[in-house]
């Protein structure tokens, strides 16, 4: 395979366009590895995994020492140790092998797992190797975060662990082996079981040689040992332990690492079962302290497989009678997702052929409907009945569900975003289009002039829809004292009939002019889209969908606003967890549970309370109860500006030249001389230059290219000191105040909004 090469024969050449297309787009790295060990071809997906540009990698070889490469368990790989070096040298396939690999464009490594396939020439010598890498960092990281778990666990231990070298030296202790043989593990790091400090004896009194050491019959066997030794602590007491000695091999690895050693005292036997059940009400508590399910499953040499034990938070899991799991632990399979079960089995039986430990996310489906994700993780052990896993089922489904919430805020967010752009485009189009129907039908008649006002209304319309878009998803940064909210129940109604199914049947009874309670109005749009919302995820499906809302006054001084719905209804178990953050019985993907926890945090915070009624197969209310407070008075909008006719000269900065050029006919046709500036660099050198003689008032654009409105305002200034500014932007709220302008102005605007505008900015300046 020669992905750079090519050949005459049309249809081979077709072949290798082909294999070129199929590399490209592989979801794996690939790269080729020439016998100079020089690298000659990668694949996008190589490129993007280490962080590197095609022309740079082909630069390199593959032992090149920028590359950084350590294994596992943080040494340094060798050169000859690299799979493509190995396989050249070789001319045999390395696989699976996982390294970590310095990213050139980051300080972070990225873990691959690599695997190197020579190729050979017609004398059958290795032409190249061919080097393929897929991203397991998660892997790798969720791996060393079990092994911190492990090792917490061996800490916490009550028996005592001591872990020995192979030459029967200690290399590790726990702190229960501290207490138990009154040393630190600095004292017993480094000594071996023949150390006279010890003082070893047997039961009957004698001393005791390396031929009853449990420890070292492990080591010279391989196979597992017990025995119960007296032992001499520092201070001269002697205490009886019970010590198991067990071989530590790696899964699927003959050879031993090393000996585990555990033992308990037994000095006396009163003590001894006392030991006994306080280990074991401890290791109930480790198990109720873990947030998931402790587990063994039996994996039988005929393929069958059953869970043989269960214990830890099974109710919370699962949603099953924990004392019904713990006599008959296979109820746990009734409550797994079906494809989930399928995905956990097919992984415990590749698992199992290979005598590894397996991993997987499950999905649980309880009795109330609630959806769960857990993850289980299994190490396996040999049996006389078969392969052993013990493992435990882990909660996840928070994080998987902050992790949903958390895409999801960033797709609104961009969403957001992109419509501020889209509304800013849009608006510019409208801001050509209004003023010149305006203009056109100044001097039209007859039906020319209804056809153009009934464009004039449909650009208006426009604008408004922008507006109200923009309003639904803004974020109000400052805290609003008190807000309406009748037009804001107008609004959602209004939105929701223009976007709900229309099979939905929407009716509403505001019985109040005005309600004004605490809160700003984006909190507040939250909580009724929110209900809105609901009230319709509720209804589908079903026979019969009517959503009818109510606004009216209740007791003491409160307003009270009730959504209900004909729905499938809630369970009294969903009842009681309704607003729980996180909760929810949607379908994976349809909710994420935060929805109605953020809307009843808004109405908590405005002072208010919330209640549901519901029943199932007939529907749900909701009713929320908001204090009102007293409305905030008006500020007086100054009448319009009469009087006078503008003169001098106006400086119009915007980008687009169409909205330019109208504003500048509008200006004109008010009295004014327009000099027009493509942007705000463009404005600067004019007035620098003293190009813009008797410069009244300037209009400038937000939103530009190169040096923003914003960012030009102190600069225009500096060179036009007391000439006010007044902003334009297509996607601001109209409330909107700018330090350095006199008016915050939205597009589109009409002939007289503008004229208005210039004439109260010329007079503030004046």
């Amino acid at each position: 395979m020669d992905p750079a090469g090519s050949v005459d024969d049309h249809s081979s050449r077709h072949v290798v366009v082909d294999v070129h297309r199929l590399l490209h787009d592989l979801d794996v790295g690939v790269v080729v590895q020439d016998r100079q060990l020089r690298i000659v071809y990668a694949n996008p997906k190589a490129t993007t995994l280490l962080g590197i540009t095609t022309d740079e990698i082909t630069t390199r070889t593959t032992v090149d020492e920028r590359w950084d490469v350590i294994a596992p368990d943080g040494t340094p790989v060798l050169d000859d140790a690299h799979p493509g070096p190995r396989a050249l040298r070789t001319g045999a396939p390395v696989t699976g092998v996982v390294l970590g690999v310095r990213r050139s464009d980051a300080a972070e490594r990225v873990w691959i797992m690599v695997s190197a396939i020579p190729e050979f020439d017609a004398q059958q010598q290795v032409e190249r190797v061919v080097i393929s890498f897929s991203d397991v960092s998660m892997a790798q990281r969720s791996l060393r975060a079990h092994e911190a778990m492990y090792q917490s666990v061996f800490r916490s231990m009550s028996e005592g662990l001591v872990i020995h070298n192979m030459d029967g030296t200690i290399r590790a202790a726990n702190a229960a082996a501290e207490r138990v043989l009154g040393l630190t593990v600095e004292q017993m790091t480094g000594r071996s079981p023949m150390d006279p400090r010890w003082r070893l004896v047997r039961t009957d009194g004698t001393p005791v040689g390396s031929d009853f050491i449990p420890s070292e019959i492990t080591t010279r066997t391989g196979v597992a040992s017990q025995a119960i030794i007296g032992v001499h602590r520092p201070s001269g007491e002697l205490a009886w332990l019970d010590v198991h000695a067990d071989p530590l091999r790696e899964p699927g690895e003959a050879h031993m690492s090393g000996v585990l050693a555990t033992f308990t005292d037994i000095t006396a036997e009163r003590l001894a079962t006392l030991a006994l059940e306080s280990s074991r009400a401890q290791l109930q508590r480790v198990l109720d302290a873990v947030p998931g399910i402790v587990y063994t499953f039996l994996h039988r040499p005929n393929g069958q497989g059953q869970i043989t034990f269960a214990a830890g938070r099974i109710t919370e899991v699962t949603g099953l009678d924990a004392q019904q799991v713990r006599d008959n632990p296979q109820l746990i399979f009734s409550v797994i997702d079906d494809a989930s079960a399928q995905r956990v089995w097919e992984k415990i039986e590749a698992a199992a052929a290979a005598r590894e430990s397996y991993e997987q996310v499950i999905q649980f489906r309880l009795p109330d409907g609630e959806v769960r994700w857990a993850s289980t993780y299994g190490i396996p052990e040999d049996t006389a009945e078969g392969l052993l896993y013990t493992g435990v089922v882990l909660d996840v489904t928070r994080e998987q569900r902050m992790a949903d919430a958390l895409r999801n805020s960033q797709r609104r967010e961009a969403m957001g975003e992109m419509a501020g752009g889209i509304a800013h485009n849009f608006n510019n189009m409208l801001a050509v289009i209004l003023p010149n129907v305006q203009l056109a039908r100044e001097g039209a008649t007859g039906t020319t002039a209804q056809h153009l006002a009934d464009a004039e209304r449909a650009a208006l319309s426009a604008s408004d829809l922008v507006k109200r878009m923009l309003g639904l998803g803004r974020v109000e940064m400052r805290d609003d004292l008190q807000v309406d909210l009748v037009p804001i129940v107008r609004e959602a109604l209004h939105f929701c009939r223009q976007t709900f199914d229309r099979a939905i049947t929407i009716a509403d009874d505001i019985a109040v002019a005005a309600a004004h309670v605490r809160g700003s109005a984006s909190s507040m749009q939250q909580v009724v889209l929110n209900l809105l919302l609901n009230a319709r995820d509720a209804m589908q499906g079903a026979a019969r969908s009517e959503l009818t809302v109510h606004l009216s006054h209740g007791a003491d001084g409160q307003v009270v606003l009730s959504v209900t719905d004909t729905g499938a209804g809630m369970s009294a178990d969903t009842l009681r967890r309704i607003g729980e953050p996180f909760y929810t019985t949607k379908p994976p993907g349809s909710g994420t549970g935060l929805g109605l926890a953020s809307a009843f945090h808004s109405i908590n915070e405005a002072g208010g309370s919330w209640r549901v009624a519901s029943q199932t197969e007939q529907g749900t209310t909701f009713t929320v109860l908001l204090p009102m407070v007293e409305a905030a008075p008006v500020p007086v909008t100054p009448p319009p500006v009469s009087g006078g006719a503008l003169e001098g000269t106006i400086l119009i900065i915007d980008d687009e030249p169409m909205v330019r050029s109208v504003l500048a006919r509008q200006m004109t046709r008010a009295g004014m001389r327009a000099e027009q500036a493509d942007g705000a660099e463009a404005a600067l050198e004019l007035l620098r230059a003293g190009a813009v003689p008797d410069l009244r008032v300037i209009l400038l654009d937000l939103s530009m290219p190169g040096l923003s409105g914003e960012a030009a305002l102190p600069l225009l200034h500096d060179v036009a000191p007391g000439v006010p500014i007044v902003a334009l932007s297509g996607h601001v709220p109209d409330s909107m105040m700018l330090p350095g302008t006199v008016a915050v102005l939205q597009k589109p605007l009409g002939q007289h909004q503008l004229v208005d505008a210039v004439m109260r900015a010329v007079a503030s300046g004046a």
